[in-house]
């Protein structure tokens, strides 16, 4: 990062000055600090390292004034392509307009009501999610805070409505940070080491990896005869539910063979199990459907989301039938802050502007082009071992970790940014905003080709 020019913090109109557009393009600048001044990002981090507590991770030392579509401008003005979207959040792009206004309008009206009243913003919304679930017959919502929040209430739903403790998640998972989401999670040890005894009753099977599997076919077969091997070990009439996430996040953006996923449902129908999909990153778009559920053709009995929902505003929620909600007893759960009137505003309008521009489909399509591009782009690369995805998830697998780390930094320097996952944190993954143009797209992909082309054999 050392290597970007900053612009000088006494240019207060510079630093208000939207990048320029064009052919639906911004156009990154920078501009070189005047002699001995010094960038406002160094004060402004000198004074988090006192005030905020170290513990929370931050992938760069970029410090973020606002943002805008695809992009997010620091206090020295410097732009910066987004393609992380907030970790899979902002998937219409920053400060969307209409998300904006709704916001606002709501701020007005109505800010915060509990479990004291009902309120119309919720019930709209959940009349809204339900038409784009159509495994489900009949859909009710819970609303909550976050990802992790949901991750939690479902294990509350699956073991009260089963009578049954146990629950199986997946090798290479990311389920949250609270106790029991981080009880699910095992794509690093750092989210759980020192947090010993987690939640009992938990077992951890195999996630086919076809790269390093044998292909779909080999690693499907493996899988699954271990899961069957747990289930026999463990005792399937134990099991609640298997949670799972219909592509892996942080464990290395793995799309798994929809034969797997077949698999775990023909295997919760024949035990009595229910199968939970974890959408938090996956949800909303990412895939080329809201859901991927859907995309993949995979009936959940039970579904999370949260992260894309609310373009930025803190919400989540658990879906499911009708028939397995009425067993969930009023008062068994709740949330204070969960599904608030704001943030229900802004799902809300977040949800007219994916079906309104055609999001969904947007997803598909470029992401289809994004994967053609990059695998013909870097067959020749030593590094890259695999580019694999779905929708606008797209993941590049490199050799190494140290290999992968250059081209984030070499990105970063370019006024690129992309995220890093894996149990090494060698795989670059690419979530830019499903809004994003063709020319953004196209300026972001360059860069990293570009950046990752010296190493070509």
């Amino acid at each position: 990062m050392s290597a970007i020019r900053h612009r000088a913090p006494q240019d207060t109109s510079a630093r208000k000055r939207k990048p320029t557009e064009r052919s639906g393009a911004y156009e990154p600048t920078t501009v070189s600090l005047a002699d001995g001044a010094r960038p406002l990002s160094q004060e402004w981090l000198e004074r988090d390292t006192v005030a905020l507590a170290g513990v929370l991770p931050r992938i760069t030392d970029l410090v973020i004034e606002r943002g805008e579509g695809s992009w997010v401008i620091d206090v020295d003005g410097r732009p910066f392509l987004d393609f992380t979207s907030g970790i899979a959040v902002t998937n219409i792009g920053h400060c969307h307009p209409r998300v904006v206004a709704a916001i606002e309008r709501q701020a007005r009206e109505l800010l915060h009501v509990s479990v004291v009243a009902h309120h119309t913003r919720s019930i709209e919304l959940a009349e809204r999610l339900g038409r784009h679930t159509p495994f489900f017959t009949s859909p009710q919502f819970f609303f909550c805070n976050s990802g992790a929040e949901a991750v939690d209430g479902s294990i509350k739903l699956v073991r009260l409505v089963t009578g049954r403790p146990g629950v199986i998640a997946f090798r290479r998972a990311f389920h949250g940070r609270t106790i029991a989401a981080t009880s699910l999670t095992t794509a690093k040890p750092i989210y759980r080491n020192g947090y010993e005894p987690l939640l009992a009753s938990v077992h951890i099977a195999p996630y086919p990896l076809p790269l390093h599997d044998g292909g779909a076919g080999a690693s499907t077969a493996t899988a699954l005869a271990e899961l069957d091997t747990l289930l026999g070990s463990v005792g399937a009439g134990t099991v609640a539910a298997m949670i799972v996430e219909p592509v892996l996040g942080e464990g290395g953006y793995v799309v798994p063979p929809v034969a797997w996923l077949d698999g775990l449902r023909s295997r919760c129908d024949d035990h009595g199990i229910l199968l939970v999909l974890d959408e938090v990153q996956t949800g909303m778009g990412r895939t080329g459907r809201c859901f991927a559920a859907e995309t993949f053709g995979v009936r959940p009995d039970v579904l999370l989301f949260a992260k894309g929902v609310a373009s930025g505003l803190p919400l989540g929620g658990i879906a499911a039938e009708r028939s397995l909600m009425d067993r969930w007893p009023t008062g068994a759960h709740g949330s204070t802050f969960g599904g608030n009137p704001v943030s229900c505003a802004a799902a809300v309008a977040t949800l007219d502007v994916m079906e309104d521009d055609g999001l969904f489909e947007r997803a598909a399509v470029l992401g289809e082009v994004t994967l053609a591009r990059l695998t013909a782009e870097t067959s020749s690369i030593v590094e890259v071992a695999e580019v694999r995805g779905v929708g606008l998830m797209i993941g590049v697998e490199l050799r190494s970790k140290e290999a992968a780390a250059r081209v984030q930094d070499a990105c970063l320097d370019r006024g690129l940014i992309v995220l890093r996952c894996g149990p090494d944190e060698s795989i670059l993954r690419l979530i830019p905003p499903l809004s994003i143009s063709d020319a953004d797209l196209e300026l972001g992909l360059g860069i990293l080709i570009d950046v990752l082309r010296p190493h070509r054999h």
